[in-house]
């Protein structure tokens, strides 16, 4: 990964210098949607850190980072024209595509870590507990019982044996002071989270502006896993109401750190077969796929590769890793 050949250094300042003549033209407008009304530290690479760096803005873009309640509020906003880039779980294409919806996905940014996604947290959660012998309709019983607080106290008072949440609550809810054991089967190394989305039109039209959007979140990656109480402080800056306002600093930072290191960890791709960043293979979609068709959410007509396109990837990983680790490390507020 340390390794860049003459000829890929070429690219880099070919694309910087693009970069860089793009200032003298009006940055173009871009709305993207996170899918939590709770914009924690574990969102950073997604919204304060590329901001505050000036990675978009690098690359010619003006983002404004707004947030929808749940990835099926997402995929609507997506629909009908009110936000171009949206950050959802991966069932959401599959579902949304077998509604008619034209939405396909060109950046994966993290594996699942927990059987979790909105409302893909059920089926993928008896795919789980299939995968080691369970019968999840004749074994398990299924209960919403929210997350946070109500979540907890389900668990503590044992109306629930397990929960599945995705990374950054599972981490708050250890922050509560509560002992849990992380259930890792190996399964999830096959699934992938969240992933970045546009619409069919939108990709072909606008394809500069979604390899300047993710290559921004990836160099905000890169930055956070060399620097994470930086990017937990650039975050804390840009969304103050993020930090606790009251009680011990060290403590404060201590479990920030616990969410941040609870999704980045999974972004992470250098301890990948493929280290690219954004990276989904179509046996990935297709296993999803068939998780959803066997649970009868969806019909499974749609192929894989309606889902997910590569082609950005290559423009997207086309930066110096190198540099943003030094700046990460180098790095003062």
């Amino acid at each position: 990964m340390k390794r860049i050949a003459a000829a890929l250094i070429g690219c880099v300042l070919m694309v910087w210098g693009a970069a860089g003549l793009a200032q003298d033209k009006p940055l173009k407008k871009v709305v993207f949607a996170v899918t939590t009304k709770d914009i924690s530290v574990g969102h950073s690479a997604h919204s304060s850190v590329p901001q505050a760096l000036g990675y978009w803005k690098e690359e010619g873009l003006d983002v404004t980072v707004a947030s929808v309640e749940g990835s099926a509020a997402g995929l609507q906003q997506l629909g009908s024209g009110n936000i171009q880039i949206v950050s959802l779980g991966p069932e959401e294409i599959l579902i949304g595509r077998e509604k008619g919806v034209k939405i396909k996905g060109f950046y994966v940014q993290a594996r699942i870590g927990v059987p979790a996604l909105a409302s893909g947290s059920v089926p993928v959660a008896k795919a789980l507990v299939a995968s080691v012998g369970i019968d999840p309709e004749k074994d398990v019983k299924f209960l919403a019982v929210g997350v946070g607080a109500p979540g907890r106290l389900a668990l503590q008072q044992k109306q629930v044996d397990a929960l599945a949440l995705w990374d950054t609550l599972q981490a708050s809810l250890e922050n509560s002071g509560m002992q849990v054991r992380r259930l890792d089967l190996p399964m999830l190394q096959e699934m992938i989270g969240q992933t970045l989305a546009a619409r069919d039109d939108y990709v072909t039209e606008n394809a500069a502006v979604l390899v300047g959007f993710a290559r921004g979140v990836a160099k905000a990656t890169t930055f956070g896993l060399a620097n994470p109480e930086a990017a937990v402080r650039i975050h804390w800056k840009m969304y103050p109401e993020t930090k606790p306002q009251t009680g011990d600093e060290a403590k404060a930072l201590k479990d920030a750190m616990n969410v941040f290191n609870a999704r980045f960890t999974l972004q992470r791709v250098d301890n990948r077969p493929d280290p690219r960043f954004g990276i989904g293979t179509l046996a990935q979609w297709d296993k999803l796929k068939s998780i959803f068709k066997d649970q009868k959410i969806i019909e499974g007509s749609v192929p894989a590769a309606d889902f997910y396109t590569s082609a950005l990837l290559e423009q997207i990983n086309r930066f110096d890793r190198a540099a943003i680790v030094k700046q990460a490390r180098e790095y003062k507020p």
